[in-house]
């Protein structure tokens, strides 16, 4: 498996973007292919896509060496426990399995973000690892929503859907369109955080994405425009050279 995610990872790299590719085509069919109640195999897929999630995200975004031993130390156990659920479907694997998943994301989210934010140059690379933090940040917060209501059930009210009805995977859905909703500042009003942790958690979450947009392509735009000044110069003062 490790070997057919290299040849893939290749592929990508030839493609350009460099070291985010990967992840970030694992994480767009993750959401797009998000767990409902279609059956075994498109339940299968979906965890294709979070097993490629994982891989990418710990091998192929040229973190250091801690960062990729701790990810991998998390990510294990993680994987495991989640497959364990798959099978056993019991609250007492979801929960191990949702909070080494959180730690995981934002271990990942941070690692992405300080190499994008010490670039010194603006690159598609760079512009396709902002992208991926982004997605990781909402994909992070879908899980943190699922372990805050297990731990304190009745933490979000759904408008359209009984909760109590619906499966794990489903449920990990909703949380995860609740997720993108909120970190996008859009707001709906199907799904609300009704309860303390739930919403201190989506406030967090919105902060996040409007300070993510304001500071983070700000530095951006700062270091493309220096770049392009200093080039503008050079082309005009042959000297500078």
């Amino acid at each position: 498996m490790k070997g057919f995610f290299d040849r893939y990872y290749q592929k990508c790299m030839k493609i350009g973007g460099g070291h985010f590719n990967l992840l970030l085509i694992s994480l767009i069919l993750l959401f797009i292919f998000r767990p409902y109640d279609r059956g075994t195999l498109y339940l299968a897929i979906w965890q294709l896509f979070l097993f490629a999630v994982f891989v990418a995200a710990t091998l192929n975004c040229n973190h250091s060496k801690k960062t990729k031993i701790v990810a991998s130390c998390i990510a294990v156990p993680a994987l495991v426990f989640q497959w364990l659920n798959l099978i056993f479907n019991t609250k007492i694997l979801a929960l191990p399995f949702l909070f080494l998943t959180i730690v995981f994301v934002f271990i990942i989210t941070g690692s992405i973000i300080k190499r994008v934010v010490l670039n010194a140059r603006v690159k598609m690379e760079t512009l396709i690892g902002v992208v991926c933090a982004y997605f990781m940040v909402a994909f992070g917060f879908s899980f943190a929503y699922f372990f805050v209501d297990l731990i304190t059930p009745g933490s979000f009210y759904f408008a359209n859907i009984d909760p109590t009805l619906i499966t794990h995977s489903h449920y990990l859905s909703e949380m995860m369109y609740f997720s993108f909703v909120t970190l996008l500042c859009i707001g709906y009003g199907d799904i609300l955080a009704i309860k303390d942790v739930a919403q201190t958690c989506a406030i967090l979450e919105g902060i996040i994405g409007q300070f993510y947009i304001a500071i983070l392509v700000s530095r951006l735009v700062a270091v493309y425009s220096f770049f392009e000044h200093k080039l503008h110069l050079v082309a005009h003062n042959p000297k500078d050279r």
